[in-house]
């Protein structure tokens, strides 16, 4: 018989963590299920410094392990590098969700916390060079690019912050935005366009990343003009955008145009003990400090689901 738990959490990021750390506050047998690392993608930033309460920032791998220590300290079962391959709901309300390491585990309620992964550009050499020069984390690979120009893709606030940490590493840095401004926060646009590295390249698109075993160069189209140009790049990091990691309950609960899972302020998914929470659903704003609210806010509706149920806990 499968493992019974009182809710299984999908997503190991700060969102599945917070909502961790107040379940098992309530004495809820809880499984947080992260297929890749304990912290999802803030483990990829250098220095987190918009989280309320650490004056001097936090790495993105300190600040998910003190997540991690704080869910594991109140009963959390974290396994890493099991993710979900499936969420069916049980004719009695509970939920039996597939395992990726072939099991299955039986969960009274369900948080989605499953986030979301970036947009890749769809131009020759990109997936060929993806990892040889392609990268779409400034703070993973910035240092392996030192004192050579690289491409920044976007022009919101991941593509503004990362390659302002770019600067400290590359020779210059070609901005690349098809518009004529950076959609970004004020304050970055102007520390970002202040350091006299950066190159903005306003109203173009990249159509080719080109190189034999590591990027050499890129393609570069006016949008306007309808012209392209090369220019010399060593590195090309993109940041365009994201997409949900919502394929695993599409056929579950409610969409929008853009594949986030519609919740209420509550996060209730409108399915009875399946909540949605953080980067994955439609939020206004996708910051740390809220999407760590919204888990706890999935957390603490989960209780009073699971309380109303009068269902005994496991």
């Amino acid at each position: 018989m499968a493992n019974q738990y009182d809710v299984v959490i999908i997503g190991g990021g700060p969102t599945g963590l917070a909502a961790a750390v107040y379940t098992g506050r309530s004495l809820l047998k809880t499984l947080v299920l992260e297929q890749s690392m304990p912290g999802g993608q803030i483990v990829l930033s250098a220095a987190i410094d918009n989280y309320p309460g650490f004056a001097d920032g936090i790495s993105g791998y300190d600040f998910a392990q003190s997540f991690l220590k704080h869910a594991q300290r109140f009963g959390a079962e974290v396994r890493i590098g099991t993710g979900a391959t499936s969420v069916v709901r049980n004719d009695d309300g509970t939920f039996t969700v597939g395992l990726s390491d072939g099991g299955e585990v039986i969960a009274r309620a369900v948080i989605l916390a499953m986030g979301r992964h970036p947009r890749k550009l769809d131009i020759p050499g990109y997936d060929r060079l993806f990892g040889s020069g392609v990268s779409v984390c400034a703070t993973c690979d910035g240092a392996f690019f030192r004192n050579v120009p690289v491409a920044v893709v976007g022009g919101g606030n991941s593509a503004v912050e990362e390659g302002f940490f770019l600067t400290r590493y590359a020779s210059e840095i070609r901005s690349i935005h098809r518009r004529d401004h950076f959609t970004a926060q004020k304050i970055l646009i102007e520390e970002y366009l202040g350091n006299p590295k950066v190159q903005p390249v306003w109203n173009s698109v990249v159509e080719e990343i080109y190189g034999e075993k590591e990027v050499e160069g890129i393609r570069v189209r006016n949008l306007q003009s309808g012209e392209s140009e090369d220019l010399e790049a060593k590195a090309v990091f993109v940041f365009i955008g994201w997409i949900p990691n919502s394929a695993l309950v599409k056929d579950l609960v409610r969409l929008d145009d853009q594949g986030r899972v519609l919740v209420n302020e509550l996060m209730e998914t409108g399915v009875p003990g399946l909540y949605g929470a953080g980067d994955l659903c439609v939020r206004p704003i996708y910051q740390l400090a809220n999407v760590v609210a919204d888990g706890v806010q999935a957390a603490v509706s989960v209780e009073k689901y699971l309380e109303s149920s009068g269902q005994s806990r496991h």
